[in-house]
């Protein structure tokens, strides 16, 4: 079958479309790609959409990568698909729909509500050859309506037995007001990206997650399977797709693993990796770790193979924020031990610590927010902090929380939140404690003597701050973000 294949989540490296794209090709099937450049908007008109006309014409079938980020996007294209050419059958997949299959199918033909590689051949075969396809696991199905969701399968244990990802440009599109051809110019200017700020090739070795956290849908793969299994590619099997990535395109000078901790792995595995990586790759690399999994020894195994950044998340400075809003298992003094010896290696390996904070959460109080705000002003100054605003996403347990309590609307066209930087505000935490937080990631804030940063953050600066009213908080809040 001729597919095409639109990816409206931006032009990232790190997400499973390329996969699935490998996947198909390798079962004998065609497939063409279309990349969504990031942009402001989260919406793309019908003159955009008008490009895509000589890839959708001469499909048999289209599927959808979708990120709750930019679900409206999928939903804008759908739509213009079902209107420029009736009967095209429209397949979703993607985080977004396996949070949220109830919210997704009302829009497409059918969805993946699972893991999508070990289905997308079977659906694409019974396609072609006219037979039924509705009772095809992992997906679920609009039926005049009515929805029709099959059996899961299980996960995917064998990862090495899957394909490299995609990356043949012949056969890949960006969308940005027109439609071009994907080469290396392009690749290159879009995987420029964070955290290096150049050229980095990002990749997961590993899948599953020990940790049930409120704010992310790991909790739809437990009441799918009753746990998310960890699941690791071998060192040779992604160590592999490192030289040929490289080799092929050679802007590259970081890479970046997007495993949620990669010092998971057992120190025998990360030794072997160590030593494999450096002899035949050698770039800078950053890794995300846990607090739970941190050891020592195990960091140092990394750093003479060229570790450079090191990501951890803490979320919350208020233990009961983790405990009570996020079910987060993770001890915030153990983050602050462990941030204090990952400073020390700054010196030795020039090694970068990034710490991760969750901010605008309806549920925290001015205390919990002025608890993260001390976490801050304490770490080192070169510590880089990163913020991210509260995001419900459909199917995670906080997100069915905060519909009950009235915080947010269910995901429509109309209510939907947008999610893309540009368009966050500050929506619940307009107050005190939240601009000493956004002042306090600032290495010119933090520089200034311990005593006046305390000052700012005790509570009889707090009781004056309390009296300014909110929307003066709206506004320079917003303002310095």
């Amino acid at each position: 079958m001729k597919i095409a294949f639109l990816n409206v989540n931006g032009i990232g490296n790190n997400d499973g479309s390329r996969l699935i794209s490998s996947i198909v090709k390798r079962a004998g099937h065609t497939i063409k790609s279309v990349f969504f450049a990031n942009k402001g908007s989260n919406v793309f008109g019908e003159y955009e959409l008008d490009k895509l006309d000589e890839i959708l014409k001469n499909s048999d079938m289209v599927m959808i990568s979708v990120y709750s980020h930019y679900a409206l996007r999928a939903v804008h294209a759908t739509q213009f698909i079902r209107k420029k050419y009736p009967g095209m059958k429209v397949f979703w997949g993607g985080p977004h729909c396996i949070s949220a299959p109830e919210l997704s199918l009302p829009y497409a033909d059918g969805i993946c509500f699972a893991e999508g590689d070990c289905v997308v051949v079977d659906l694409i075969n019974k396609m072609e050859s006219g037979i039924d396809y509705m009772d095809t696991l992992n997906m679920a199905f609009n039926v005049n309506g009515i929805l029709v969701k099959n059996s899961v399968k299980s996960p995917t244990l064998d990862l090495d037995s899957l394909p490299y990802p995609d990356y043949n440009l012949d056969e890949q599109f960006v969308l940005d007001g027109e439609l071009h051809q994907m080469n290396k110019e392009k690749l290159q200017e879009h995987y420029t990206v964070y955290p290096f700020g150049n050229p980095t090739f990002w990749l997961m070795t590993a899948r599953g997650c020990p940790y049930l956290c409120t704010y992310c849908n790991n909790a739809r793969y437990f009441s799918m399977h009753g746990r998310n299994p960890m699941r690791f590619r071998s060192v040779d099997n992604f160590i592999g797709e490192l030289e040929l990535i490289l080799n092929k395109f050679d802007f590259f000078k970081y890479v970046a693993f997007g495993d949620d901790d990669f010092l998971i792995r057992p120190v025998k595995e990360l030794e072997d990796f160590a030593r494999k990586y450096k002899d035949k790759v050698g770039l800078p690399f950053a890794i995300e770790i846990s607090a739970n999994t941190y050891r020592k020894e195990k960091l140092e195994i990394l750093l003479d193979a060229g570790l450079k950044v090191v990501e951890m998340g803490v979320q919350s400075g208020s233990q009961r924020v983790l405990d009570e809003v996020f079910k987060r298992p993770i001890k915030v003094d153990k983050t602050k031990e462990i941030a204090a010896q990952l400073e020390t290696y700054k010196n030795r390996y020039g090694l970068c610590l990034m710490l991760d904070f969750i901010i605008d959460n309806p549920y925290e109080t001015p205390a919990d927010i002025i608890q993260t705000y001390k976490y801050i002003i304490n770490v080192f100054v070169t510590t880089r902090i990163n913020l991210f605003v509260l995001a419900f996403f459909p199917g995670t347990p906080l997100y069915d929380r905060a519909l009950k309590d009235g915080f947010i609307k269910s995901f429509s066209e109309e209510t939907f939140r947008h999610y893309v930087v540009s368009k966050n505000r500050i929506v619940y935490q307009n107050n005190y404690a939240t601009l000493l937080v956004l002042l306090a990631i600032r290495h010119r804030i933090r520089s200034l003597p311990k005593l006046i940063l305390n000052m700012l953050g005790s509570g009889w600066a707090q009781s004056i701050g309390a009296l300014l009213p909110k929307r003066f908080y709206n506004l320079l809040i917003n303002f310095i973000k």
